[in-house]
């Protein structure tokens, strides 16, 4: 018997690539994860995309990291872009968040309450916070590229809220999740 007990009976899996490919997603798609929204400029055109991969990288220099599935569209705005501005969605920004993941979906419209900075990207000011930061480096896994991106400011937004998390293809509000599990 092993240290931890079961080592011993333990038999690893074979998967096929499609079997492993299909459980990762699974895996993930169960995994919350919170909701940010990235700006770009490129020639005076406005692009943005929604992740669930943003992560804390490292303290100093400031820095985060992020996946993006594909090179074009508002994804290779971002990889052009000279900065960006990455904002963490509170709670109420579900629509959002959706309409910068669904290509067609209306963008920078008015309602939607963005200014642009003095350096050029927009900026939804109803976000909690937001980063403006530029490309420290990437690499490129499969079909992804995976940013280490620079932190150069931090924008805090109009109001303190909840931030908004994504889970099984839906967006939650931890303040409704919170008050479920208090009153359980």
């Amino acid at each position: 018997m092993s240290y931890w007990g079961w080592h011993s009976n333990f038999r690893q899996r074979r998967y096929s690539v499609s079997e492993l490919s299909s459980d990762f997603r699974t895996a993930f798609r169960h995994h919350p994860a919170g909701v940010a929204l990235i700006t770009a400029t490129i020639d005076q055109a406005y692009y943005g995309l929604t992740i669930s991969s943003l992560a804390s990288l490292s303290i100093d220099p400031v820095a985060v990291s992020f996946s993006l599935a594909k090179e074009s569209g508002a994804a290779g705005a971002v990889l052009a872009a000279q900065s960006f501005v990455i904002h963490l969605l509170g709670e109420d920004q579900q629509e959002l968040a959706g309409n910068f993941a669904q290509p067609g979906a209306p963008r920078f419209t008015r309602d939607q309450n963005f200014r642009i900075l003095p350096t050029g990207e927009p900026h939804f000011i109803e976000a909690p916070v937001a980063f403006r930061a530029s490309i420290h480096s990437s690499i490129s896994i499969g079909g992804s590229r995976l940013i280490a991106a620079e932190v150069h400011e931090v924008l805090h937004g109009q109001r303190l809220q909840q931030h908004l998390v994504y889970q099984d293809r839906e967006y939650l509000k931890l303040s409704e999740l919170r008050a479920a599990s208090a009153s359980n």
